[in-house]
């Protein structure tokens, strides 16, 4: 038999109790503790909640040691006339005429081609050789009427020496002369003659035949006489007027002028259609036809497009090259009509590009379109701006902001302005320092912008040394 003691079981179960007494002690004793923390905690951050709410306008006072340590500056907010810059998009492209597209005047085929792809060409530069037929027939046509001139200058040079022989010794003229004083010899022997069988036959002893003879020859005479004075006169006018003894001559002349000029008109064709003047002009002396023409470069530039190869035939209305001179530039934008008094030509604009977000190009309004369009009401407009190091290339985005016409509004200067708490805040002087203040601004010029709110015609306030201000309400609050 087992007996129980049981001061023992009592001794046990009181030591057990008073265990169990000291456990559950500690345990409130430690939630109590974390309670408490986390209390303490929370309290803490409601206070500093609290701390960011300011009761009213927040003043940072500021000595006149300290004014002048930060050299802090301030400024008048007042009514002024601010150019409000209008930003645009838009891209660029080359200037009027600086991108060319360049084609055979004529059909051929290419037989060579003098530049690359890329190449930096210069104007007046050989691009490209052209086999053609058509030029072939133009030389061919060229050769023959340089053989007729050359027939046509000999018969006016024949034409010319006896045109100046004439005027030396005029035959005409010497022979109507001569015959003059051989009539008027021949007349003066018939009045002789006649005179004689005139005495004679008043004498009897002359027959009266012999006496008519006589005088049938003295008037045969007479007439020959006149005629010889008549036809003298006639060569003396002739030869007064060298007019009319030249005539031959200007025939001659006239000729080798047509032929002349139709030997020009072939080789203008030729030089029109490419051919080279040196080749067209040693072609003339040699009478060997190659067809060839040439590609020019009508301008300085960049092979921006190359389509073409040697072998294949062109025709006039196919492009083979595209030159493109970026040292002047265009930028194409779209303003909105309502904008449209704000912009004039000439109006200086500054762009800038994604390639270069460091640098500031600058350009003039150079075209102002008079349509507007009628779907997005915008106005087509271009600026002009010089590209010398070629930075700028075609079709690349351009971000335009332009001078505008100035507007007048109440206006706070930009070195004035902080953020602070997302807000845009001011530094307005007091008697005692300086107060925040809260600002609305609309419209942003370059200097100053457009109070909306929170300011008032003469507030005077901090911008040289406003940042310090800021950092000063930062510390503290």
């Amino acid at each position: 038999m087992v007996t129980f003691n049981k001061m023992s079981i009592y001794g046990q179960l009181g030591v057990l109790a008073m265990s169990l007494a000291v456990a559950s002690t500690s345990t409130i004793l430690l939630l109590g503790g974390c309670g408490a923390d986390k209390s303490a905690e929370q309290a803490h951050k409601e206070d500093q909640a609290s701390a960011k709410v300011p009761a009213g306008p927040r003043l940072i006072t500021v000595t006149d040691e300290v004014v002048k340590r930060i050299d802090l500056k301030t400024e008048v907010v007042s009514k002024r006339e601010v150019i409000v810059p209008l930003h645009l998009t838009g891209r660029i492209e080359p200037d009027y005429g600086r991108e060319v597209d360049i084609s055979a005047r004529i059909s051929g085929r290419i037989s060579k081609i003098l530049v690359r792809p890329g190449s930096m060409v210069k104007k007046g530069q050989i691009m490209a050789l052209i086999d053609s037929p058509q030029i072939s027939d133009l030389q061919g046509e060229a050769v023959e009427a340089k053989s007729k001139l050359s027939i046509a200058e000999a018969h006016a040079e024949r034409e010319r020496q006896i045109y100046e022989e004439h005027l030396e010794r005029p035959k005409a003229l010497l022979e109507a002369q001569a015959h003059l004083q051989t009539s008027q010899v021949q007349a003066d022997l018939s009045e002789q003659e006649l005179k004689r069988q005139e005495d004679l036959y008043r004498e009897k002893i002359a027959a009266t035949k012999d006496y008519l003879s006589a005088k049938a020859t003295h008037a045969k005479a007479k007439v020959a006489l006149e005629q010889a004075k008549t036809a003298l006169k006639r060569e003396e006018q002739l030869y007064k007027n060298r007019g009319l003894m030249k005539r031959e001559y200007q025939l001659a002349m006239a000729e080798v002028t047509r032929d002349r000029q139709h030997l020009q008109t072939i080789c203008k064709r030729l030089d029109f259609l490419g051919a080279d003047r040196t080749m067209t002009q040693l072609m003339l002396t040699s009478g060997n036809i190659n067809g060839l023409v040439q590609i020019s470069a009508p301008i300085d530039g960049d092979l921006s497009r190359y389509d073409c190869a040697v072998g294949e035939v062109v025709q006039p209305e196919k492009s083979m090259f595209k030159l493109t001179d970026l040292k002047y530039v265009q930028v194409l934008a779209d303003l909105p009509e309502v904008d449209l008094k704000r912009v004039r030509l000439g109006d200086k604009v500054k762009i800038k590009v994604a390639s270069y977000p460091d640098r500031e190009f600058t350009g003039v309004i150079s075209y102002i379109s008079v349509i507007v369009h009628a779907d997005t009401r915008t106005v087509p407009i271009r600026a002009r701006l010089a590209n010398f190091d070629s930075k700028l290339k075609t079709n690349m985005y351009a971000e335009i902001d332009l001078e505008g016409t100035s507007q007048n509004f109440l206006a706070c200067p930009k070195s004035a302005v902080q953020e602070h708490d997302g807000s845009k805040i001011v530094f307005i002087k007091k008697a005692t320092g300086f107060e925040e203040r809260t600002v609305k601004f609309g419209k942003q010029g370059e200097n100053y912008d457009e109070v909306i709110s929170g300011l008032t015609d003469g507030d005077v306030v901090a911008t040289q040394g406003s940042l310090m201000l800021k950092t000063e309400l930062s510390y503290h609050h």
